[in-house]
């Protein structure tokens, strides 16, 4: 949430709409990787990935069980068999899925077990890269990638409405189905709009010197209590803020 597109009568304007990608790996049968693990995967391959998504990298936490990167457009969170990258703005998530598969083999992971892309309909659809402009692009990119992808829209087209894409793995012969992307993981997305211009003025450099000071002046260090907070504040507004589990092994 770093910067603001400039349309040609001069207005300025930032798409806060994100758009989420999520995916979970895993190991085929006959994979002679021992230990794959996607937090394996150097730095400089992780910013080259974003280089493609039109964003970068601000700062890094960690646990046992989790890397968390606070990004120029949201975040980045990564897990041994995980990877979930959210961003806003004009940045194009879906660009770097070839590339990260190939990595993630690289790392161990031969297979996608599941995949999850959604987002809610844009403010300024035009202001948008390709293949982001519509979702029926976005559906296009995914199902050359996923042939047992399955596309989803909830909500009126003409108002607010969520657009989704995931799989549906058809297990092969004599293969159970591998439950791997279900065992205890939850997800809650909450989108607000249209908020107290008075609270939303905490998150300016005019009412706060950095993300800390908007943190607890906003309360959200009382919302997640007993965590790790790796919080920015943009310039010359706009606010990103991470979360992980306090640990023992966490190294910043």
């Amino acid at each position: 949430m770093a910067s603001d597109e400039t349309m040609s009568d001069g207005e300025q304007y930032f798409e806060g709409v994100e758009k989420l990608l999520e995916i979970w790996f895993s190991v085929s049968s006959d994979s002679k990787e021992k230990n794959p693990d996607l937090r394996k995967i150097p730095r400089s391959k992780l910013e080259s990935l974003l280089k493609i998504v039109r964003c970068e990298i601000i700062s890094f936490v960690k646990n046992d069980q989790i890397d968390a990167y606070v990004l120029s457009e949201s975040s980045m969170f990564i897990s041994k068999r995980r990877f979930i990258l959210k961003t806003c703005g004009t940045t194009t998530p879906l660009l770097c899925l070839e590339p990260l598969l190939l990595i993630a083999e690289q790392f161990g992971f031969t297979e996608v077990e599941n995949l999850f892309y959604s987002r809610k309909n844009y403010k300024r659809p035009d202001l948008q890269l390709p293949p982001h402009q519509h979702f029926d692009q976005e559906v296009e990119l995914l199902d050359a990638l996923f042939p047992d992808g399955a596309a989803y829209c909830l909500g009126a087209l003409n108002r607010d409405c969520w657009y989704l894409y995931t799989l549906n793995p058809i297990p092969e012969p004599n293969r159970p189905r591998n439950l791997m992307a279900s065992d205890g993981d939850q997800t809650l997305e909450i989108l607000m709009t249209d908020l107290n211009p008075d609270i939303m003025s905490i998150f300016t450099k005019e009412e706060c010197l950095n993300g800390k000071e908007a943190t607890k002046k906003a309360g959200i260090d009382k919302i997640i209590p007993n965590m790790i907070i790796d919080d920015f504040l943009f310039e010359p507004c706009g606010y990103s803020m991470n979360g992980v589990s306090k640990n023992v092994s966490l190294l910043f």
